[in-house]
């Protein structure tokens, strides 16, 4: 009883932290995803894959360096 009580609250509020991760996919621009990563805004660290401390190089108004190969 006790193990299914335990697992049931570490379910609940594992989801939530799902809820808040960003992608790159989710903003517009370079400029948007950066003030959300200057912001450290739950999911933050996500939007900068290469560490520079630049959220989405790939976006639009990024330097474009290091951007993921596409997928074929």
């Amino acid at each position: 009883m006790v193990k299914n009580f335990f697992l049931f609250f570490a379910i609940i509020f594992s989801v939530p932290t799902l809820a808040f991760a960003k992608y790159c996919k989710d903003f517009s621009t370079h400029q948007e995803a950066q003030a959300y990563f200057n912001a450290k805004k739950p999911g933050y660290k996500r939007l900068d894959r290469d560490g520079d401390g630049s959220a989405c190089d790939c976006l639009p108004g990024g330097t474009g360096k290091k951007c993921p190969k596409s997928k074929k």
